[in-house]
């Protein structure tokens, strides 16, 4: 399976940002192709496509967005929004921000939660309407408080005053959008010549149809021509007005099926041996094993899943470097479980408590495959180069 890249990874995009910008570094190193990246007091603007896998993108030579595109990075482990849309806008990776998944298990609410949603994952009220934020769970503060120049960030309507969007948002003012030409104006808006500025923008239909129809369905190839020709009107625009201008993803995804989908209630042997339903994502499962049935527990996958999966100890991945580089955040080890089932091929892995309906999404992202990890790196009306 392949490996994030620490080296080359969103992260390290965020690091070339912060630099260029006159913030201060941290672990993780300026990407070595944007070391000539310069704003000399005008805006930058980093637009976040959610789901624009590097592969995906590839299919459309002829786009704007693949014209401009100047190279690939990883994305972080796993490769998933709530992860990955974490280390944007904190600026660093899973490592120190502990945000492992959709599904991550806060030892400090005893519950398991829809990380975005900041619900319970059974459902009902966000966590906020009992009087507890994002900001004690996320590991580290958002970058946007640490940088000395005004920050904006522009969202889906529906995502603009979350209790995460807030959180990840820090002191920057954030601005809802109604559709894509609407989140094009406001960039435009926002991006003032001669102004210094941060905008980060992020568009989540790409995945939203994605997950729905899949990422080789004909939906999603109509909805990336119609973002690339709004990219094709409005990046160029921003351009010549002085601003940078940063298009990147926080993960691809792969198609898959229902044939290709384990369901945990049909291994009751191996559901035995949890304590908490699965975590993290259907990629990319996080087990939390009782002590006295783990060589169980090994057994079962071997001997019944090894087609799907491979199972590794969640240590070792922290220890091999799959979740960022440097000193891990205490909290992370409690978030990942004992073990790991890491999806082969485009397999996925699902359990259901009492009150959930059995789903099926056709695009599916957390897994180590290139289509998944492999994110663009798309810098239009520049020349720098990328290797």
């Amino acid at each position: 399976m392949l490996q994030p890249d620490y080296s080359n990874s969103i992260v390290n995009l965020v690091a070339s940002i912060v630099k260029a910008l006159g913030g201060e570094p941290n672990e993780y190193a300026p990407l070595a192709g944007l070391q000539g990246l310069e704003v000399a007091g005008q805006p930058l603007v980093l637009l976040i496509a959610d789901g624009l896998g590097d592969v995906f993108l590839r299919n459309f030579p002829d786009s704007f967005l693949c014209g401009q595109r100047k190279g690939r990075l990883t994305s972080v482990f796993p490769p998933t929004t709530a992860s990955a849309v974490t280390s944007f806008f904190t600026g660093v990776a899973p490592q120190q921000h502990a945000i492992t998944g959709w599904f991550t298990y806060f030892k400090e609410l005893a519950a398991v939660a829809a990380v975005l949603p900041f619900t319970p994952r059974y459902g009902g009220a966000s966590f906020a309407a009992a009087g507890i934020s994002p900001a004690q769970l996320v590991a580290h503060a958002s970058l946007l408080d640490r940088l000395n120049i005004s920050c904006h960030v522009v969202l889906p309507l529906h995502l603009a005053d979350s209790a995460y969007s807030r959180t990840l948002s820090g002191r920057a003012a954030r601005h809802g959008y109604a559709s894509l030409a609407r989140m094009f104006a406001c960039i435009e808006n926002l991006a003032v010549p001669h102004a210094p500025a941060l905008i980060i923008a992020y568009w989540a239909e790409l995945d939203n149809l994605a997950h729905a129809h899949g990422m080789g369905s004909p939906e999603v190839a109509a909805h990336f021509l119609e973002l690339d020709k709004g990219c094709r009107h409005s990046l160029p625009l921003l351009a010549e007005r002085g601003a940078t201008v940063l298009v990147s993803a926080d993960h691809g995804l792969i198609d898959t099926s229902k044939a290709h989908t384990i369901h945990l209630h049909d291994h009751p042997e191996l559901a035995a041996t949890l304590t908490l339903p699965l975590c993290g994502e259907p990629r990319c499962a996080y087990c939390y094993v009782r002590s006295d049935r783990r060589r169980r527990f090994e057994r079962y996958v071997h001997e019944k899943l090894d087609f799907a999966c491979e199972l590794r100890r969640s240590s070792d991945l922290i220890r091999e470097g799959y979740f960022g580089k440097g000193a891990p955040s205490p909290r992370l080890e409690a978030r990942i479980g004992e073990y790991v089932l890491m999806m082969k091929g485009n397999y996925v892995i699902s359990d259901r408590l009492a009150n959930e309906k059995q789903f099926h999404q056709t695009g599916v992202h957390g897994g180590l495959s290139e289509e998944e990890l492999y994110v663009p790196l798309i810098v239009p009306g520049k020349t720098i180069a990328h290797t």
